[in-house]
């Protein structure tokens, strides 16, 4: 997709952020609150916004395949909540860079953001939390 499509789809997402910033909120209270599945909910109605946005029906696919091993995957890494701080600041980021029309911006702090999970995950297999999460 030519870069002047791709801005003009996030231009218009931008008219979403309503949705997202409450989204967004309803995670910070619920990582606060120390509740694993309020801020999951939240932050799949978060990455909703976007993903529609999108309106990119491969991607849709993709996600919804793959949503239950990443619900899994997350489930442990907020069951701490540990993820949860820096995620808050992720998701005000993105919501300024997505805001601002920024597409660049917003696929590389994205990227920046999935690579950080994917460390993390690295670190959960490291410590066989999966499996005393499976046994336990």
């Amino acid at each position: 997709m030519p870069g002047t499509q791709r801005v003009a789809r996030v231009s218009q997402a931008a008219r979403r952020w309503g949705r997202e910033r409450s989204s967004f909120r309803d995670f910070e209270e619920a990582v606060a609150a120390n509740d694993t599945t309020a801020a999951l909910a939240a932050d799949d109605r978060f990455h909703a916004v976007p993903i529609t946005a999108a309106d990119n029906p491969v991607l849709s696919r993709i996600i919804e395949q793959l949503h239950p091993q990443i619900h899994r995957i997350l489930y442990r890494k907020f069951s701490t909540l540990l993820g949860g701080r820096n995620t808050i600041e992720h998701h005000d980021q993105l919501i300024a860079v997505c805001a601002g029309g920024d597409a660049r911006a917003a696929a590389e702090l994205s990227g920046r953001h999935w690579s950080e999970l994917g460390g993390h995950i690295n670190d959960l297999f490291d410590s066989n939390q999966f499996a005393e999460a499976a046994t336990g």
